[in-house]
């Protein structure tokens, strides 16, 4: 049999082709039904999508309304996070003050620990300056022990011998001479040491004694300030290292350096025939009141 002239039935070619009014009317109902459940199922999309459309647009808003609240408070947060640093230094660098008992230890003997030159210095940084008061040792002051009570009226060259070995006791007696200035350091150097930094040979000083305020004036005529700032730092001291990092002043500028003269204020005098040296009263409220506006009124 030969395939090619296979007959396929053809219902188009043995069948015609009729469209009665009742099959248009069929179809159009059929149209009619599909339309309306087309629609039915649009509003019951439309039904659920209104019901829901409330909560999710009001969700959105407020993610919207916290980002745009959030990101401004992280973006200058990051902003004071990179620049903290810098200003918490410039900050300290601005507050930066502090003072210190220098004290001369008697060289002569060392089982009396008696502080034969004491100077109370004042650094302030916002002008890099330092104020220099020297005490003299005879000063008649009360000493007080580690506990801030009183244990005797003595020369101050005293205080620290009979606070031996804690020399932060005798920052309360200088304080109260003051009229309760604060002393954050103290510096315990033989005053060998501070002779030898002044170009002061041990026989000069033997024989020819310097009192404290001329040795505050030759610390300023003879001393660089980094000879200042290593007597500091290789002395018997409680100053932080980062304190004394901190402490700088421009080399060669002596008029940043100012020593205040009590010589005037003071009246000499014998009690139970021991020679002292009183201070007046009006001189050091004075000094107390420079002192304190130079630190800051800290």
């Amino acid at each position: 049999m030969d395939k090619s002239n296979k007959e396929f039935p053809s219902f188009e070619d043995d069948h015609d082709l009729t469209f009665t009014k009742d099959d248009r009317i069929e179809t159009f109902k059929k149209i009619q039904e599909n339309y309306n459940g087309k629609q039915d199922n649009g509003s019951t999309f439309f039904r659920i999508g209104k019901r829901y459309v409330g909560p999710i647009l009001g969700t959105v808003l407020v993610l919207i309304l916290a980002i745009g609240l959030l990101l401004p408070n992280l973006y200058s947060g990051n902003e004071m996070s990179q620049e903290n640093p810098s200003k918490q230094q410039a900050s300290t660098q601005e507050d930066f003050s502090f003072s210190a008992l220098i004290m001369g230890e008697d060289s002569s003997d060392d089982s009396n620990h008696r502080s034969t030159i004491n100077i109370l210095l004042t650094y302030n940084n916002n002008d890099n300056s330092v104020k220099l008061v020297p005490i003299p040792r005879d000063t008649y002051v009360k000493i007080y022990d580690s506990e801030g009570k009183i244990i005797g009226e003595d020369k101050l060259a005293h205080a620290s011998a009979l606070n031996y070995p804690n020399p932060q006791a005798v920052l309360t007696t200088v304080s109260d001479l003051f009229t309760d200035i604060s002393i954050d350091y103290y510096a315990v150097i033989p005053e060998g040491d501070i002779y030898g930094e002044l170009g002061i040979s041990k026989n000069e000083a033997r024989n020819n004694p310097f009192t404290t305020n001329e040795i505050g004036y030759l610390m300023k005529e003879r001393l660089s300030f980094s000879q200042i700032k290593n007597l500091l730092e290789e002395s018997e001291t409680n100053i932080p290292g980062e304190i004394i990092n901190q402490f700088q002043m421009e080399e060669g500028n002596a008029e940043s350096i100012q020593v205040i003269d009590m010589e005037k204020g003071i009246e000499e005098t014998f009690i139970n025939g021991i020679y002292y040296v009183e201070i007046n009263e009006g001189l050091l409220e004075t000094i107390s009141n420079t002192l304190k506006q130079h630190l800051g009124d800290k």
